[in-house]
This record gives C-alpha cells, structure tokens and sequence, in this order.
C-alpha cells in the first residue's frame, strides 16, 4: 500500500532529517533569553548567583517501519505519541517513526555491510523470513535477558503461533509487531447468483473447483467474471504446504528453523504433488486467472472481476470498503483446506520488531519499554480495530473495546480463531535463499498452470532449482557451529 503525496512529503523529509543528523541523539532547547532592564538584578542572581539549569536533554529512537497506508498513518499518528506522552517522556526518550516501504531489510542489510552504525535505526519492523539473517547481525540485541528478569512481561499472554515465528533456534529475537492469517474472501452475491448457498463457502480445494466452475462468466472468449485470481507462490505454499496433516516443513530442519535448511522435502514427503493435484481440479474448470502479481488478485477481488480471493486479514478493512462502494455482499471464512483430513492450520503472519545496539544502553532499555507498550493488550486493541490486524496479545479479546467491536465486527474474529486453532509448528519456511524460491515457486507453477509441464515435472523442477540454489548458498555461507 503506498502513502498519499503529501504524507511521502512529510516523511521524505524526516527520513532526510534523520539522515543528516546520522540518527544521532537529539538535544531539547533550552528556553528563550528574556530582556532584563539594565541595573536590575533577577531572581537567580539575587539568589546567590546561581547558574541556570541545563535543558533537559531529549534523545530521539529511531524506530523503521514497513506499514504503509492509512494503517501507518494510525501508527505514527496515533500509538507513537502514546508512547512518547508516557514512557518516553519519563526516560527523556522520543520515538521517531520513519518509513521505509516494503524493501526496509534491503535498507537495513546496506547500513550493516558498511558498518555505519551512526545511520543505523534503534527499532526495525522486519519480516518474519528474513529472522536467520537477522540472528547474525551483531548489533541485534535478543530478548532473553529482559524476557528472565522483566516480570512485568507475560510470554503467556502472547499468541503462541505469531510469538514462535521469531524464535530461531530457541532464541528469542523480536516480538511480534503485527499479526496477520490467511482467510478466504467471497463474494455473497456472486454465490447467489450462480446458484451456490452463500451462507456456505468452500472449505477444501475440491469444493473451491465446484464453486469456480459456477462462478464462470463469460461473454464469448471475453472473460466477464473469474472464479479466483490465485498463481502458486509462496504465501500459498507457506499455508498450503504446512497445513497438510498435523503440519508439514517445506524444508528440513523445521523449514529453517532449527538449524539451517540444506534440502527441501516437499517433494519426498509428496505435500507438492498432493497440492498441484488438487488445484488441478480448480484449473480444470477455465474458471481461474493464474497470473498473480502484487495485489493483483485483491484488486481484481475488489473489482468484482473475481468472485473469491485467498488473502490476509490485513486487507480486511480495504476490502469491506471496496465491496459496499461496488454493491456486492461479502462473505469471510477460514481458507480451504487442500484435504477435508488436513489439521494443521495456517501459517502466523506479520511483521516483528527488533532492537539494535547502536551504543547507547539507555536507548536500548527504552526500547525494551516500547515493546512491552506496544504489545499490551489496551496497545493492540487499539491497534487492530483501527487496522483489522490479529493481535498479539491474546488478551487483547478479552478487553472491554473489543468486545463491543466484535459485536458488530464477527468476521474480524475469523483470521484470530483460525490462527488459535492452527499447529504452532505451521510457520513459514526459513529457507537462506527467500527472493530465489519465491521466483522458483511462481515461475514453475505459471508454467505448470499452462500445461507446459506435468504436475510431476513440476514438482522434480521446483525441487532441483531449489535445492541448487540452497547448495550454492550454503558453500558460500558456512553455518558457524
């Protein structure tokens, strides 16, 4: 999601500020000389001379964030002066947001190569599968030690699934910022139309086919109206991958998670196979546009182009907006299944927050502060109704506000309970190499969804062109036992 004009404007230009002053620590001003008439003495000096007191020095902590739109608009608007009116007043701190868009860890991965520390931020938003890079970077600072001395912070309280995505390798690097699940999207009216119960959506992949192939209209060669927009990728295969069963790893080692992943399994394990299988049934039916690029399918959803979109609930808000101005009734659900026998879930989403050490212990401990802040349950419920985002904190539900906005709001619950009812152990994978299987994915299931290979070939190609480029990695990045 991009920003309005003005609002690049204004941040373009703290982003300049920030970098000018080398994210250095700010000082407040001390307050205006006042005129005294000559011959007079003032107050202090007629007090003994005493010298005036210091300004209150102001450090400034420079927090990275990736959360475009309106919804950062409410996080820097909003939740960062809550902070800076509390805790950051009491420390003398002021938490700066600027904004970095989607390619932030790009951003963050040149500071570090250059080791300019100076320009470096205090807090970084970044995604949950760039956790094993971050591991390695010196100026990360883990959370154990405030997790074992800090009683005031309650792991317990947090949502398991969202809180083990940054963990890597039993520690813990990052909090959780913001939380997101894959549901199903549909349109109501769509269903109706064509004949479907719409107070009934699919629930695995073989019913979504039947749905797809009634939702198909079509005025001659000219497509009218798609059953779905949906090209295998990644975020597809994070779900639909590790939902099989109790739960599945694309890789070994947990998918990355346990130590570095060397191979991909998914194709002795047969969950791919399995897969294309079943999505063969959707693509039999001419009802599906395989092409899939950015927020393609969720605009071509939004438009009524088609008639269901798999996408998570960040979009939730955007979406309902898009189905009043378009007069289509909406409809959300938990995401298909690829068997009806699956247990596994979905896989947690988001965003996390890390510290870095840029030398200043004070800023460090503030930083500490402002997650505990921001991951209270008064904090999140704030935050998710204004965004639709999943809580962090399981307790956010049980408060007095959500409660009432869930009265008028149910489907918000759905993204939540899918996610409470999901196998931790669903996560997404850690492969070193994200940008090449993300790229290896698409192109080899684009290819596949034309019919220019077999679901086999598919398969045997997804796992050479990965396992070639894990190799290659790997020999060029020893693990450091």
């Amino acid at each position: 999601m991009k920003r309005n004009g003005v609002y690049s404007a204004v941040l373009a230009a703290v982003m300049a500020g920030v970098m000018i002053a080398g994210c250095s620590s700010g000082t407040g001003k001390g307050a205006a000389e006042t005129q005294t008439p000559a011959g007079t003495r003032t107050q202090t000096e007629t007090a003994g001379d005493q010298k005036e007191a210091a300004p209150v020095q102001e450090k400034e902590l420079i927090m990275w964030h990736n959360r475009g739109g309106s919804n950062g608009k409410f996080i820097e608007e909003q939740l960062i002066p809550g902070v800076n009116d509390t805790i950051g007043k009491s420390a003398g701190v002021k938490v700066v947001p600027v904004y970095q868009d989607e390619d932030i860890v790009s951003k963050l991965k040149a500071l570090i190569l250059a080791n300019d520390v100076a320009n470096m931020p205090d807090l970084v938003t970044i995604y949950a599968g760039d956790v094993e890079y971050m591991s390695t970077v010196k100026n990360v600072v883990p959370l154990d030690s405030f997790l074992e001395t800090d009683a005031d912070f309650k792991k317990e309280d947090m949502v398991q699934s969202l809180w083990d995505t940054y963990n890597f390798r039993g520690k813990q690097y990052s909090i959780p910022f913001t939380g997101d699940a894959m549901i199903f999207y549909y349109n109501k009216t769509a269903f109706e139309k064509a004949g479907l119960d719409p107070e009934n959506p699919p629930t695995t992949i073989a019913e979504m086919a039947d749905c797809a192939e009634k939702l198909l209209i079509k005025d001659g060669d000219t497509v009218k109206q798609y059953g779905i927009t949906l090209g295998l990728q990644n975020v597809y295969l994070n779900n639909w991958i590790g939902g099989q069963g109790d739960y599945h790893f694309i890789g070994n080692n947990e998918g990355g998670r346990t130590g570095r992943m060397t191979k991909v399994t998914f194709d002795e394990d047969g969950t791919m196979l399995t897969l294309l299988n079943e999505w063969q049934k959707v693509l039999d039916t001419g009802a599906v546009q395989s092409v899939d690029v950015d927020d393609q399918p969720k605009d071509e959803f939004c438009s009524g182009l088609s008639a269901m979109f798999c996408g998570g609930n960040w979009a939730m808000t955007s979406i309902i907006e898009a189905a009043k101005e378009n007069g289509f009734e909406l409809g959300i659900s938990e995401l298909p299944r690829v068997l009806d026998t699956d247990k596994g879930g979905v896989c947690p989403g988001g965003t996390s927050l890390y510290i870095l050490d840029r030398g200043d212990s004070d800023v460090v401990n503030t930083g500490w502060e402002f997650m505990k802040y921001w991951s209270s349950a008064e904090t999140q419920t704030k935050l998710c109704i204004a965004t639709g985002y999943i809580p962090t904190n399981g307790k956010t539900m049980e408060t007095e506000e959500m409660k009432a906005f869930l009265i008028d709001n149910p489907s918000y619950r759905v993204a939540f309970d899918s996610l409470m009812k999901s196998n931790p152990k669903v996560q997404e994978h850690l492969a070193p190499t994200q940008q090449e299987f993300q790229l290896i994915f698409r192109d080899t299931s684009l290819r596949w969804a034309k019919g220019e290979i077999t679901a086999q070939e598919c398969v045997d190609s997804m796992a050479e062109q990965c396992n070639r480029a894990l190799d290659e990695y790997n020999e060029a990045n020893p693990v450091e036992e």
